[in-house]
This record gives structure tokens, C-alpha cells and sequence, in this order.
């Protein structure tokens, strides 16, 4: 008996827990990721943010790999607004 006591109190306090997390996090909005262009290389995606987006926060672009991985990849620039 005093395993399941137990076993239903941690139970209980992970729920809470995974309630207080996900209290914290900001309610959903109007702001997502939008796709903005494709590039070749990583590199070349970074530049391009840098010298398009000057005054943007670093948090709101990002280059990211197009589909699965292979040699001749290229990668998306998206930002966030």
C-alpha cells in the first residue's frame, strides 16, 4: 500500500510540475516563422540575414536546412514576426 501511495504521489507532483511549466509559457499569437528565401550554403544564408536584417534581433532569424540532409543542400532563411 504504501508503494502506490507513493508511486501517486510523485505522480502528482510530476503532473503539478508539468502544469507550472507549462504556465510559464506564453500563449499562443499571430507571431510564427515565415519562410523568406533559399540559399546554397549555411554561410551564405547567415550573410544574407546579416546584411538584409541589419537591426533584427538575432532570435528572430534563422537559416535552416530544406528536407533531409544530402551534398547538395540548401538551406532557408526564415524569420520571425
Amino acid at each position: 500500500m504504501k508503494t502506490v501511495t507513493r508511486a501517486l504521489k510523485a505522480g502528482l507532483c510530476a503532473l503539478a510540475a508539468g502544469g507550472a511549466l507549462l504556465a510559464s509559457t506564453p500563449a499562443a499569437s499571430a507571431e510564427s516563422w515565415h519562410w523568406h528565401s533559399r540559399h546554397e550554403t549555411w554561410l551564405g544564408c547567415q550573410t544574407y540575414a546579416t546584411i538584409t536584417f541589419p537591426s533584427w534581433q538575432a532570435d528572430r532569424l534563422k537559416c535552416e536546412i530544406e528536407g533531409t540532409w544530402s551534398p547538395w543542400q540548401t538551406y532557408a532563411l526564415y524569420i520571425y514576426y
